[in-house]
């Protein structure tokens, strides 16, 4: 067998079907990032007969003052990795091939999952592991970047999934009783969930409030992806009136049970007034909180009349894997929880049109209260831990040499 260039079709055929396939292993991602800066190259290891063995994207930073030339297969290889034999000839001659392209190493960070957890980080006895793996590939030579729990690496190490269910009762019932209760609450306020356009991409750019990427990245995105509908935007809007109607009715409800607590206070044959006193403190807060919600819808509707995009959010589908890619929420609004919404709905569309997961994205380890953290593990059913980053070292003396002077190409922490 041999490694051979393959054209975008040709890889293309082979990676959609593929069990390892992502977007990052894409023609797609090839052409943007042949846009961003990188040369996209797609190696395949053939047999005799011309049939695809193995097969990875590799993109090489086209930087002609770099003093390493190194090679990047993201969430790659696409090959069999319980196939010892296969990934030990694709490796030996993935080192020829580049060797002979004075490449310094190849990194690749394969979507093995090393451990599954629960959602406070402890391991998941019952869970999906590869224990074994890194000494694997260790043991072929390459070298293991090592266990990070943050955002260090290329991708993410740990990764929120949600597995979608044809019933939308067992799949409700697979998220936290948190999200659900915060769904809820979003339904009750107003929340509207509607699909966008392209036309829309300045509109999540700036509910996203961020200055990096520019709004070309999104741009680009949409253009090499949004083939086929593979690139969607949609939104959660707030309609006014049903806001203040929605607002009007908790507030007047709680009123009511408010002074009904506040009678049962005064009354002197009702023993035990501890539990009630808890209560009414408690309607006391929510009372407040709806008296503020009310004058703020009706503020909402005076200054928006037509409704305001409170949350928004970019996917990429794939392959059976659906992945949210970009998400932003008004701060002002956060405690309508309209991301909830947004992200449950399409969880349950996305599982109608056949799709089995939903990839919420990278994370941390630790468990905090930070909102994009809390969101994602509310929302998903499987919290995994990847096996992490690999660098093939196809020159020791250049690598070990630019590892001293370089550790880690900056453009590598770059989120692409």
């Amino acid at each position: 067998m041999q490694i051979v260039l393959l054209d975008e079709a040709r890889f293309d055929s082979f990676a959609i079907s593929h069990p390892n396939h992502s977007f990052y292993q894409t023609s797609n991602y090839g052409r943007f990032m042949s846009k961003h800066g990188y040369n996209s190259y797609y190696l395949g290891l053939v047999d005799d007969m011309g049939q695809i063995k193995a097969a990875t994207l590799m993109v090489v930073k086209n930087e002609k003052t770099n003093k390493r030339k190194m090679g990047y297969a993201p969430r790659g290889f696409l090959i069999d990795w319980n196939d010892e034999n296969l990934v030990s000839e694709f490796t030996n001659k993935l080192k020829e091939f580049l060797a002979k392209r004075s490449f310094t190493y190849l990194k690749v960070d394969p979507l093995i999952i090393y451990k599954e957890h629960n959602m406070d980080g402890t391991e998941k006895l019952d869970g999906d592991a590869n224990t074994s793996f890194v000494q694997k590939l260790q043991n072929l030579g390459y070298i293991h970047m090592g266990f990070n729990n943050g955002m260090e690496a290329s991708k993410p190490r740990w990764n929120t999934l949600t597995i979608l269910d044809n019933n939308i009762t067992s799949l409700y019932n697979t998220i936290s009783k948190e999200a659900r209760q915060k769904i809820n609450n979003a339904i009750k306020m107003g929340n509207k969930i509607y699909k966008g356009t392209m036309n829309d991409i300045n509109l999540l750019y700036s509910v996203i409030n961020k200055e990096n990427p520019p709004l070309e990245y999104y741009l680009d995105y949409y253009q090499f992806f949004g083939q086929n509908n593979g690139f969607e935007l949609y939104f959660t809007k707030l309609e006014p009136v049903s806001y203040v109607n929605s607002s009007k009715t908790l507030y007047e409800r709680e009123e009511q049970r408010n002074n009904e607590l506040n009678m049962q206070i005064q009354d002197w044959n009702i023993p035990n007034k501890e539990m009630i006193i808890n209560e009414k403190l408690k309607s006391d807060e929510l009372l407040s909180n709806y008296k503020k919600n009310m004058l703020e819808a009706i503020n909402l509707f005076q200054k928006y009349p037509s409704g305001l995009v409170i949350a928004g959010v970019a996917v990429i589908k794939c392959g059976d894997t659906v992945t949210f890619f970009a998400n932003g929420i008004n701060e002002n609004f956060k405690d309508l929880y309209p991301e909830y919404l947004l992200r449950w709905q399409l969880m349950q569309e996305f599982s109608k049109q056949g799709y089995k997961v939903v990839d919420f994205g990278g994370t941390i380890k630790e468990v905090n209260t930070e909102y994009n953290n809390l969101l994602k593990r509310e929302l998903s059913n499987k919290f995994i831990e990847y096996v992490g980053e690999f660098d093939l070292v196809i020159n020791k003396k250049a690598y070990y040499t630019g590892s001293k002077l370089n550790p880690i190409l900056n453009w590598l922490n770059t989120p692409i």
